[in-house]
């Protein structure tokens, strides 16, 4: 694929699906060959096609298939099939057609052009809810989808496996609940779309004008088992879990023995959410990284005070270097910019950053006085927010923190008992449960989040210090991984008696969820089973 082509894909939000999968997804939607089809966005045509060729093989040569493309100088054109090329969202399609199927387009909304914004908005408002700007353009896809319907209709679209997640679908999981009677989420361990680093499902619905509670939640290992009907895991996931950001469908990924032993830890209590020990919050936001953490240059050339410059850690490269498990004062030597007794050096600085504009930038704006940062955080404990093994530290040093990371305040028990607690296999489980993933599959913890982690219960105060020095020892050789690990000996097995079988569970469980997330590992992982099995 030419740069050119990536971008233009990147940019439409269009990526073409295999013939595998669009063959399915016509099998299972179309039935007897008479209905009124709706392809919404048909890119390569290849939903068309199957179309054709399932009416076809049901004994219907002339079926009544509709195709809508915005973009027509990309596509195939259809003689037999009713083309138009318009935005699907700017028609008016209500209760025409028995299936609609096809792969919208995943594209930011705020991206869009106002013409488009004001269709969304009208689709939105049908259903009381207002637009969200971080919201995708597929969202307001499956709601036009849904008015398109017949009573009775059927549903089958290739979505992104965040409508399992996200804030923002909540309400529509709602409305799809209360508009079908059966609804599947379809989920493949082998990338159908090697092209985009986002996961996707097969989401199915059948049955418009009825509700349900539940999803059937299907997990398959290869595209061919799904062509098969021969999932690896089946499951019911009640409706209220999603809407309640449980993160339901993450947690059903993993086998049953790993589920089992997960909830015995609950219920026995050995596993604890963190909120009871610790509240995690933002750091403090600058709005001008440059201006308001001056380097040491700018300070000695404004002679600005030292009482006005808090000690400050603006990014998780300043834990991670030589740092351990705990940073000192002096360690760091990075300063925010907090001018409370202003002197003539202080105005000189100030109009500095008037003349580069930095009170016209958003946040400072808000501010009265705009040079001044609110929400300073001097926490107990410091957390990485990217990474499989994110690092959390103890702040000796009492520095203010950015927010780049997140700031954790103790209500009970030592900073360094809670790290002792931090460090092993189980919190990574929990944050694979728990945490979302950007594009590509990568971390990034918020408080929200973190919130719903669980961490093993309190270790005795009088083991502390030597497991804390143990694995201080191991984060100062670079190696976080191996902490976590470390801490599967020195605490799930020293302190909690676990066995090896159940490190193993966990470790596995983990494993399995990261490959999940991070499409570069599911790729990998797939082509070794297929090189081992050939």
């Amino acid at each position: 694929m030419t740069n050119t082509a990536k971008k233009e894909k990147k940019q439409t939000g269009s990526f073409y699906t295999q013939n595998k999968i669009a063959e399915t997804m016509i099998n299972w939607a179309v039935r007897t060959g008479d209905e009124n089809i709706l392809e919404p966005s048909f890119g390569d045509g290849i939903f068309i096609e199957n179309a054709v060729s399932r009416c076809e093989t049901l004994g219907n040569f002339q079926p009544k298939i509709t195709a809508v493309e915005i973009k027509p100088n990309l596509l195939k054109f259809f003689s037999t099939v009713n083309t138009m090329f318009a935005d699907f969202l700017s028609l008016n399609f209500a209760s025409q057609f028995d299936v609609v199927i096809g792969n919208p387009p995943y594209i930011g909304i705020k991206n869009l052009s106002a013409e488009q914004h004001k269709n969304i908005d009208k689709i939105m408002q049908k259903y009381s809810m207002k637009t969200t700007k971080n919201a995708s353009l597929w969202f307001p896809f499956v709601l036009q989808a849904i008015e398109s319907l017949k009573i009775g209709g059927r549903l089958a679209f290739v979505l992104p496996f965040e409508l399992t997640y996200v804030r923002y679908a909540f309400s529509l999981w709602d409305i799809l609940a209360n508009n079908f009677s059966h609804i599947t989420v379809n989920r493949i361990y082998e990338d159908f779309f090697p092209a985009v680093d986002v996961e996707t499902i097969i989401f199915f619905a059948e049955n418009k004008g009825k509700t349900t509670k539940h999803v059937e939640y299907n997990i398959y290992d290869t595209i061919n088992d799904f062509a098969n009907n021969d999932p690896k895991i089946c499951s019911k996931i009640p409706i209220t879990e999603i809407i309640a950001n449980e993160k339901p469908f993450v947690f059903q990924t993993l086998n049953q023995s790993q589920k089992t032993f997960l909830l015995t830890l609950k219920e026995q209590q050995i596993i604890t959410p963190i909120f009871e020990s610790c509240k995690f919050k933002i750091g403090y936001v600058s709005a001008d990284k440059n201006y308001f953490h001056p380097n040491a240059n700018l300070v000695v050339q404004y002679a600005l005070s030292k009482e006005n410059l808090f000690p400050a850690i603006i990014n998780s490269k300043e834990i991670n270097s030589d740092i351990g498990l705990e940073i000192d004062f002096g360690k760091c030597k990075s300063n925010l910019y907090v001018p409370k007794n202003i002197t003539e050096s202080d105005e000189r600085y100030i109009k500095l950053g008037e003349q580069f504009g930095v009170h016209e930038k958003y946040k400072c704006r808000q501010r009265k006085p705009w040079y001044i940062t609110p929400n300073i955080e001097f926490p107990d404990v410091i957390l990485s927010v990217f990474g499989d093994t994110p690092k959390m530290i103890i702040n000796a040093g009492k520095y203010a923190v950015s927010n780049s990371l997140l700031c954790g305040h103790l209500k009970n028990g030592s900073a360094k008992q809670f790290l002792c607690r931090w460090y092993n296999s189980l919190t990574l489980l929990s944050l694979e449960l728990n945490v979302h993933s950007l594009g590509g599959g990568s971390f990034v913890i918020i408080p929200g989040e973190a919130d719903k982690l669980d961490i093993v219960q309190n270790i005795p105060q009088n083991k502390v210090a030597k497991i804390f020095d143990e694995l201080n020892k191991m984060v100062k050789n670079g190696d976080l991984k191996k902490a976590y690990e470390l801490g599967d000996k020195l605490v799930l097995q020293d302190i909690f008696n676990f066995s090896d079988d159940d490190i193993c569970v966990i470790r596995d469980a983990v494993k399995t969820l990261q490959n999940w997330r991070n499409p570069h590992n599911r790729r990998a992982d797939f082509a070794n089973r297929i090189l081992h099995f050939n």
